[in-house]
């Protein structure tokens, strides 16, 4: 009986035992066992029906732990290292394809020489500040990266530099669940329109926790949503912040932290010599000679190779630790659960590929992909990769350092390529695809992170060179074939090989 059935019954017994019969049948024509109450579903928390109202009140929470496993274990830093890696890596890059070659060359000049000097701390360029703003994106659940303006008197090749802060900048006070005024809009710290469109996020002027004293006092500026890239992943529709990626692992990480401390201790003490000491000799508890090392230092410890010499009375018994068989099935259940709840395969977490065949490797690494493609389209092109080109095109034009296009400069990004499994057998497949028309020979070589134009420079100026020489290479497909013939004048296109089964 809840409290209100308690207190009827208190006054009414009958009326009471009539609301719980009501309840019971209630219970009885629900269709969905979840939805039902009882002994199997009590451990089911109910939550607040919106995702902004669940988060405001567990970010703080959330982001100091996520960043105490990312510090002290393994788990959090090796998740993080590997997700920013595929992500973003050092090979993103930004190509320029605005169909004149002459204008390609130009801002691909002038966006290299800008991204050498974006950062504005001076200690980085755009691909090491992606990484920064990613990775306490995944940390801490979201982060910033300012777009200042910068004079001209900087000497910049763009008068634009950006400036990366973490989620906590963002002021989550600022929320109209927190005051009775009909005119505030923010929500978490995000400014919100009539249609829940981002107008602008409410920034500390300084980073929560830097003023050691304590004295200094925290105001947030409103600063427009043009100024700002706010990097997050959304789970929910209308949620305006993220949640750290460690989130739905957290307990599961840090009781497999604890276990492996415990386990860690008791190798140690299974390693010594341990003796445990019974006497019934009453003088030694009320003042009799303490038996002592070397260092005076009373043998009270195990240590590896210790002795304890005994007086009369004595008697020593060895000390042997209960041991664990069930160590292994649980700590793999339990890395398992904790690679798939971060979107990273368990040989990546672990560093143990001994599982994996050929086949199973090539399945979750296929999946893995997936997951980071996701992340790359769907979170950081949109929310920070478009706005901070976008931003760079517009000041360049401003400072006259690019001519206004009527076409505009187009461009789009090229992530890192994933390294193969089996080289031989993937690119084999990757051929027999572009053949088969599945893919552009463009396709195939952006697909190991270059430019396709420039692979073609760079091969027409290698064997134009070659040729001058008088050199003939292996790598030289008008002169040699893959089996090492030389192609004579009119012979037949070499024949693909039968493809072979990748499983194989």
């Amino acid at each position: 009986m809840n409290p209100i059935d308690a207190l009827v019954g208190y006054f009414s017994p009958e009326a009471g035992v009539r609301r719980l019969q009501a309840r019971h049948a209630l219970e009885a024509v629900r269709g969905y066992d979840a939805a039902q109450n009882g002994r199997r579903t009590a451990s089911f928390r109910r939550g607040a029906p919106s995702a902004n109202a669940e988060i405001g009140r567990s970010l703080t929470a959330l982001r100091e732990r996520s960043r105490e496993l990312v510090r002290n274990t393994y788990i959090g830093q090796r998740t993080l290292d590997v997700l920013t890696t595929h992500v973003i890596g050092t090979d993103l890059t930004i190509r320029f394809d605005t169909g004149s070659d002459r204008a390609d060359k130009s801002v691909q000049a002038l966006w290299n020489e800008w991204a050498a000097a974006c950062d504005i701390e001076g200690e980085t360029g755009f691909n090491g500040l992606l990484s920064l703003a990613f990775r306490s994106a995944l940390e801490g659940g979201d982060s910033i990266i300012r777009m200042l303006d910068r004079p001209s008197s900087a000497r910049l090749p763009v008068p634009l530099q950006l400036h990366v802060g973490e989620g906590d900048l963002i002021d989550e006070l600022r929320d109209r669940s927190l005051t009775a005024s009909s005119a505030q809009r923010a929500r978490l710290g995000v400014e919100l329109g009539e249609n829940d469109e981002r107008l602008g996020y409410w920034l500390h002027d300084a980073m929560p926790g830097e003023d050691r004293i304590g004295l200094g006092r925290l105001t947030s500026r409103l600063t427009p949503r043009a100024d700002v890239v706010h990097i997050s992943r959304r789970l929910r529709p209308g949620q305006v912040r993220g949640v750290p990626v460690f989130a739905p692992v957290l307990m599961a990480a840090r009781d497999y932290a604890d276990l492996m401390d415990a386990l860690v201790v008791k190798a140690r003490m299974e390693a010594a010599i341990g003796l445990i000491v019974k006497t019934n000799d009453s003088a030694s508890s009320i003042g009799g000679k303490i038996a002592q090392g070397e260092d005076g230092e009373r043998l009270s410890q195990m240590r590896p190779g210790a002795v304890q010499y005994l007086r009369a009375g004595e008697e020593a018994l060895p000390f042997v630790p209960a041991g664990n068989t069930a160590f292994d099935p649980v700590t793999r259940a339990t890395l398992m659960g904790i690679s798939a709840g971060t979107g990273v395969t368990y040989d990546q977490l672990t560093g143990d590929p001994t599982a994996h065949n050929f086949s199973s490797l090539r399945a979750v690494r296929l999946e893995f992909r997936r997951n980071i493609a996701d992340w790359q389209w769907n979170t950081l092109v949109p929310q920070a990769i478009n706005r901070i080109v976008d931003r760079f095109l517009d000041r360049a034009q401003l400072a006259g350092r690019l001519r206004p296009r009527a076409g505009g400069y187009g461009w789009r990004p090229t992530f890192p390529a994933f390294e193969a499994i089996d080289p031989v057998k993937e690119i084999e497949a990757d051929i027999l695809a572009v053949r088969a028309g599945r893919m552009s020979p463009q396709d195939f070589v952006e697909a190991w992170g270059r430019d396709w134009r420039e692979v073609m420079a760079e091969t027409t100026a290698y064997f134009e060179a070659a040729d001058a020489a008088g050199q003939i290479y292996e790598t030289d497909a008008r002169q040699r074939t893959r089996n090492g013939q030389a192609v004579t004048a009119g012979a037949p296109a070499e024949a693909s090989p039968t493809p072979q089964d990748p499983t194989a």
